[in-house]
């Protein structure tokens, strides 16, 4: 389903790439989670597959078509098929939360319409039901400013239920919630894997969460993989690779 060869990235600058040669096969209906330290390549390799970040060079293959080299066109067609959570919820906080997880249309409607915000009943109906989905149909006429973090993100979820993407994309979508809001967030990420099929690869800062709802974990450090495995596997040894000391 999602094939990355050789994928290396170097920002201005910085003397070490973020991202150097990396190998990676993702099977339709995997929970993979991405572990690694600050500036491990983390965000950089979840960004490259959606091309929020251009890579320098390699392959990024997406249910056979490439996504590197894809026009503005395609690449719009491709954003589609893909949800993307992030860390700090990339919601309009003035308006309400109905609007917002509208949103997550706005590339299937046409631009006249995402502009002037005349929805149809079908895009109300189907934001309400997402919202339905994560607990929040209740506070669809509020603003997202009056939410707290955690119904921000389970917002931000609802709005990609909108997309009914294949697969699911997150950059740290936990690191700015407390442990129990975490779990919670995590726990409806687990359902969408489990009851849509859904295809999920998350950037997580939490070695619990990625054992506790991942079926593969992959490690990073200096921008390459240094562990590719079943939670279960992860023991000492592999965590000492993926976080070395000082």
């Amino acid at each position: 389903m999602l094939e990355i060869t050789g994928l290396t990235k170097r920002y201005p600058g910085e003397k070490q790439p973020a991202l150097q040669d990396i190998n990676l096969k993702v099977k339709e209906g995997e929970f993979v989670a991405v572990l690694g330290r600050s500036g491990a390549g983390k965000s950089t390799l979840i960004r490259c597959i959606n091309r929020l970040v251009e890579p320098d060079s390699g392959s990024i293959v997406w249910k056979g078509r490439r996504i590197t080299g894809m026009n503005a066109s395609e690449l719009r067609s491709l954003r589609r098929e893909i949800g993307f959570v992030f860390q700090h919820f990339n919601l309009l906080p003035r308006l309400p939360v109905l609007t917002n997880v509208i949103a997550g249309r706005f590339g299937m409607m046409p631009r006249w319409r995402s502009l002037t915000g005349l929805f149809t009943e079908g895009d109300r109906k189907l934001a309400l039901a997402s919202l339905e989905e994560v607990g929040l149909a209740s506070l669809a006429a509020k603003r997202v400013e009056a939410l707290s973090g955690g119904q921000r993100q389970r917002v931000a979820i609802a709005r990609v239920l909108m997309q009914q993407p294949s697969l699911l994309l997150g950059d740290e979508p936990i690191s700015s919630l407390d442990p129990v809001t975490s779990e919670r967030i995590m726990r409806y990420i687990g359902g969408l894997h489990r009851e849509r099929g859904m295809t999920v690869l998350l950037n997580l800062h939490d070695v619990i969460s990625a054992k506790a709802f991942a079926t593969r974990i992959i490690g990073l450090s200096g921008g390459r993989i240094v562990f590719d495995g079943l939670p279960q596997q992860l023991g000492d040894q592999e965590l000492i690779r993926i976080y070395p000391p000082d």
